[in-house]
């Protein structure tokens, strides 16, 4: 169909749905004859001249009326007449680059959006948190944390076999599912210390890892080394730190500084502290260490297999230990309070008896 046929047809498409609705007012009584016709008051008018008549007749009709202006005051006689506005300037709309509060306009929108039957996703729990737990974990937040990622296959210590998944590309990738069981199980171990009132040792002294040893160490009112373990700490320890061990309040002038050994030893970096675990193996001290797959689980009382080069990784195993401690020594202090009581209703029960039979 022609242009210029098209546009006659919806023309008259309009004039018939202005006819069967006469209350609505579709067009003017001009366009209505102009565009029944094809022509108007003059002759030889085009489909253009239509098309304007039609654009000029919509825009009468949805012409928005401009908000009526305040009269100004009368002037006063004695000032002179107002200046020409010719070269006045709009005021700018208040409406643009105006700051908008998302959190108050989600607010508002809220109980329209629970109305229609909508749901607050649940927030995620992050294995980094403030407060990880070891019972809270997930493989999936293992996973993310990079404690997949072994050692290439030319540095595979045969005793770590157990707990590699697989190789790819040269990489062996270790199980998840054997290093949450064994953190687990660490954190346990780490919680009965700190409740028996155990002295607790962070060792991490790989570049990166010094803060996360001392915020893990300080969370939990423990002891850290983040800088070079000393050969003999634990074996020769009355040389070592000895002398810069305080006195005892109740010491004799003789006596020597007893310093005291750990009752666990956290390594987060065993390769290169090898020295600090055989001592403490020497001294049958429970180690806790995190086994990439160039290691030999065997040489720790409590191995985490797991990826030592990650600094993520080791933050999230390190935090996890720490936490567990924290429990411990909570649990500790509860028992500390409840034995205080214990002893203070028995000596009132004691000095109550004592006062009935005087």
């Amino acid at each position: 169909m022609a242009p210029s046929s098209l546009l006659r047809s919806s023309f008259r498409a309009a004039l018939r749905v202005a006819q069967q609705q006469p209350n609505r007012t579709w067009m003017r009584a001009g366009q209505t004859a102009l565009y029944s016709t094809g022509k108007g008051s003059g002759s030889g008018l085009g489909d253009d001249d239509i098309l304007d008549a039609m654009m000029a007749g919509m825009e009468s009709d949805f012409k928005v009326p401009a908000p009526a202006t305040p009269e100004p005051a009368a002037a006063s006689t004695s000032e002179p007449a107002a200046a020409s506005t010719e070269n006045a300037v709009d005021p700018e709309p208040t409406h643009v680059n105006k700051p908008v509060d998302i959190e108050k306009r989600l607010q508002a929108l809220m109980p329209e959006f629970l109305s229609y039957g909508g749901q607050l996703a649940p927030k995620s729990k992050s294995a980094l948190n403030d407060n990880p737990k070891s019972r809270d974990l997930t493989i999936a937040q293992l996973l993310a944390a990079g404690l997949h990622l072994g050692h290439s296959t030319s540095l595979w210590n045969v005793a770590s076999m157990p707990f590699v998944f697989g190789v790819r590309e040269g990489i062996s990738i270790i199980n998840l599912e054997h290093t949450i069981t064994h953190l687990r199980r660490a954190c346990t171990v780490t919680k009965a210390v700190a409740r028996q009132g155990g002295i607790i040792l962070f060792i991490g002294t790989r570049d990166g890892m010094e803060n996360v040893t001392i915020d893990a160490a300080k969370s939990c009112s423990s002891y850290y080394v983040a800088s070079k373990w000393c050969p003999g700490t634990i074996t020769n320890a009355q040389e070592i730190v000895g002398p810069h061990t305080p006195r005892l309040p109740g010491a004799k002038a003789g006596d020597l500084a007893k310093p005291f050994r750990p009752d666990l030893v956290i390594v987060l970096n065993p390769i290169e502290n090898m020295i600090a675990i055989k001592e403490a193996t020497r001294f049958n001290i429970p180690t806790i260490a995190i086994t990439d797959t160039d290691v030999d689980p065997r040489i720790v009382s409590y191995p985490i297999p797991g990826n030592d080069d990650s600094v993520r990784g080791v933050e999230l195993v390190a935090k996890v230990l720490a936490e567990a401690a924290k429990e411990g020594n909570e649990l500790a202090a509860a028992a500390s309070v409840e034995r205080t009581k214990k002893r203070i209703e028995g000596r009132v029960g004691r000095m109550n008896a004592w006062s009935a039979r005087a």
